[in-house]
């Protein structure tokens, strides 16, 4: 999904308004005045700048660790307002109250929170105070970014506030399958386990993890196009590919590519898509398992390898390996994030956080390199693109 960055002469007007703030800053400090308001102002435009240079798509996960802002991102999605916004439309308190029956209060504090992120911008319309989306606000116009808020904010972020509690009671080890997950830490029963009970979180959870696919990272047209194939070859593999949301759209972004593309989960994962999409063939079939499909092209893991331990993941790999080691032209591809080995970004701290509660861990290079030697695996090229994950593409050593 697409949303268009902040442009170039908003980002020209904002950084005027710096410079501005700047001047005013510097008057301050050289002469008697207020230095604090002064430095107030610059902080306050020079966010307001940094904000306009944000991908508005990239900066849904972590503003669910804002929780004052993604509480306000779940209200607003509960009164079934973000479609009031689309087309730039400005949708005023005063409307905003008719349409919920809310206390006019509760409206003014929740967008006070909305507008301080840079997610809306006030104005005085005819009548009275309205709002806008920005740029960052814009993502949320989408059910899939505003499932991911519902997702983090109810299911995974009380394990992440239980950290200083759980992690006392285990006296800080990291856990292991005899300890479990620090989700079972702190609600009784494992992640994916609760999921099951509860399809309804599934199903959301789903529909949040489609909201991160740029997939740009890897060049499928390209490389796929070098390998000549046809319609009874099979092209790519999917394992644990969910309910087949990225090859239906690699599919559907390369039409001219010949050859099966197999999504490979477990059967309750299909239950609740009658079909595959145009394309696409499923096939049940757990991770944990020898891996049926011989001589794909390529097989292929997407934020799989960060749900697991290193432990896990080596078992997973067990599944693989053998066949790559007989088939010279099968590619293994690894999509998750690659850390920088030091001085990460929020994000990317965000983003490992973020997978603590399922006993998974988001890695950096290096621990990459030395999981995939376990297995006789290095590290043939790591791809990137505008999404935070990388493609890693493995080879036998």
């Amino acid at each position: 999904m697409s949303v268009a960055y902040t442009s170039p002469s908003e980002i020209a007007d904002l950084v005027k308004c710096v410079n501005k703030a700047a001047a005013s800053f510097e008057t301050a400090a050289a002469a008697p005045g207020d230095l604090h308001v002064a430095r107030r102002r610059l902080q306050h435009e020079a966010r307001k700048l940094l904000n306009s240079l944000e991908e508005p798509n990239g900066e849904v996960w972590p503003r669910t660790f804002q929780v004052n802002v993604s509480a306000a991102v779940e209200i607003v999605s509960q009164l079934k307002l973000w479609e009031k916004f689309e087309g730039g439309k400005e949708v005023s308190i005063a409307e905003i109250v008719e349409l919920t029956e809310a206390d006019e209060i509760i409206i003014i504090r929740i967008f006070r929170q909305l507008t301080a992120s840079n997610l809306f911008v006030e104005s005085i319309g005819p009548r009275g105070p309205s709002f806008a989306l920005t740029s960052l606000g814009k993502p949320y116009l989408h059910s899939d970014h505003r499932a991911f808020n519902n997702f983090m904010f109810f299911d995974l972020i009380p394990s992440i506030m239980a950290m200083p509690k759980t992690l006392a009671e285990k006296r800080y080890k990291a856990p292991t399958k005899e300890t479990g997950t620090p989700f079972k830490w702190a609600h009784g029963e494992e992640l994916w386990t609760w999921l099951g009970s509860h399809p309804d979180r599934a199903l959301n959870m789903v529909a949040g993890m489609t909201s991160h696919n740029p997939l740009d990272a890897y060049p499928w047209g390209v490389e796929l196009g070098k390998l000549d194939l046809k319609d009874e070859d099979v092209a790519i593999v999917d394992i644990a590919g969910g309910q087949g949301h990225i090859m239906g759209e690699i599919r559907q972004r390369n039409p001219q590519i010949k050859g099966r593309f197999i999504v490979q989960d477990l059967p309750s994962t299909f239950e609740a898509v009658p079909t595959p999409p145009t394309g696409v063939d499923f096939m049940t079939y757990d991770i944990f398992t020898p891996q049926p499909v011989k001589d794909a092209c390529v097989y292929h893991y997407r934020h799989i390898f960060h749900n697991w331990s290193d432990d896990d993941c080596t078992t997973i790999l067990e599944q693989i390996v053998p066949l790559l080691k007989t088939q010279p032209r099968s590619k293994l591809l690894l999509v998750d994030v690659v850390l920088p080995d030091s001085n990460g970004t929020m994000q990317e701290a965000i983003m490992d956080i973020s997978m603590f509660p399922m006993g998974g861990m988001e890695r950096s290079e290096s621990q990459w390199k030395l999981l995939l030697a376990r297995s006789g695996l290095g590290i043939r090229k790591i791809w990137r693109g505008s999404e935070p994950e990388a493609c890693i593409e493995c080879q036998v050593e």
